[in-house]
C-alpha cells in the first residue's frame, strides 16, 4: 500500500514537472522569436499607434528576441529617420526595465532545464515499473487535476480582471517600479500594449492545452494496458 501511494504522488509530480516544463518552453521559444514578436507588434500597436515606420518592426522583434535570449547585450534599436538623423527607439529606463525582463527570461530557461531533467528522470521510472505503471498513470491524472484546478482560478482571475492580474503579476516579478511606462513618452510600452500580452496568452494557453492532452491521453492509454495486460 505504501509503494502505492508513493507510485501515485510520483505521477503526480510528474504531471506538476510537465506543465511547468511545457510553461517555460512556451514562454524560453516565444521570447526568441523575433518573428513572431514582430507580427504581434505590428498588429496590436500598427504604426500610427506607435510611432514606429513598418518596415522597422521585424528589426525591432529580432532585436527583442536577441536581447531577452542573451544573443546580444543591449536592449536598443536605431534606424534612419525622414530627415536622415539616427532615431534611437528607447530610452535609459526602458533598457533598464527589459534587463529586468531578461532576468526572469534567464529564470525561465533555468527552470525549463531543471524541470526537463527531473521530467525525464521520473517519468523514465514510472515507466519501467511495469508492477506500479497503472498507479503511476493514476497519479499523473490526479496531478494534472489539481493543476487544472490552479490554472482555472487564474484564468477566471484573467477573464474577470485582466488588469489586476497583470498589475499582480508584475508586482510579484520585478522589484521596483521600472514597468509602469507612459504610452506618452514610451516606445517600449506602444509596442506592448495590453493587448499584445493577451494574444501572447492566448496562444501559449493553446500549445498548453494541447501539452495536457497528450500527457492525459498518454496515463490514460497507460492505465487501460495495465487493465488489458491483467486480462
Amino acid at each position: 500500500m505504501g509503494n502505492m501511494r508513493l507510485t501515485r504522488i510520483a505521477g503526480a509530480f510528474t504531471a506538476v514537472l510537465w506543465m511547468l516544463f511545457t510553461v517555460t518552453l512556451i514562454i524560453w521559444l516565444t521570447a526568441g522569436n523575433g518573428g513572431y514578436l514582430a507580427d504581434e507588434m505590428l498588429k496590436n500597436a500598427p504604426p500610427e499607434v506607435s510611432r514606429l515606420p513598418e518596415a522597422e518592426y521585424p528589426g525591432v522583434g529580432n532585436m527583442t528576441a536577441a536581447y531577452l535570449t542573451g544573443r546580444t547585450d543591449r536592449f536598443q534599436y536605431e534606424y534612419s529617420g525622414a530627415d536622415g538623423n539616427t532615431v534611437a527607439c528607447f530610452q535609459e529606463h526602458e533598457e533598464a526595465h527589459m534587463a529586468d525582463c531578461r532576468k526572469l527570461i534567464r529564470l525561465d530557461r533555468t527552470v525549463m532545464f531543471i524541470s526537463g531533467g527531473l521530467l525525464l528522470i521520473l517519468a523514465g521510472t514510472g515507466i519501467l515499473n511495469r508492477g506500479g505503471r497503472r498507479e503511476f498513470c493514476r497519479g499523473i491524472l490526479r496531478g494534472l487535476l489539481g493543476v487544472f484546478a490552479v490554472a482555472s482560478i487564474l484564468m477566471f482571475w484573467a477573464i474577470g480582471d485582466f488588469d489586476g492580474l497583470f498589475v499582480t503579476f508584475h508586482r510579484v516579478a520585478f522589484t521596483n517600479d521600472g514597468w509602469l511606462l507612459n504610452p506618452a513618452t514610451d516606445m517600449l510600452i506602444r509596442l506592448m500594449p495590453e493587448q499584445f500580452f493577451i494574444r501572447l496568452g492566448v496562444r501559449g494557453l493553446f500549445w498548453l492545452a494541447a501539452s495536457t492532452a497528450v500527457l492525459a491521453a498518454g496515463a490514460g492509454l497507460g492505465m487501460r494496458s495495465r487493465e488489458a495486460g491483467k486480462r
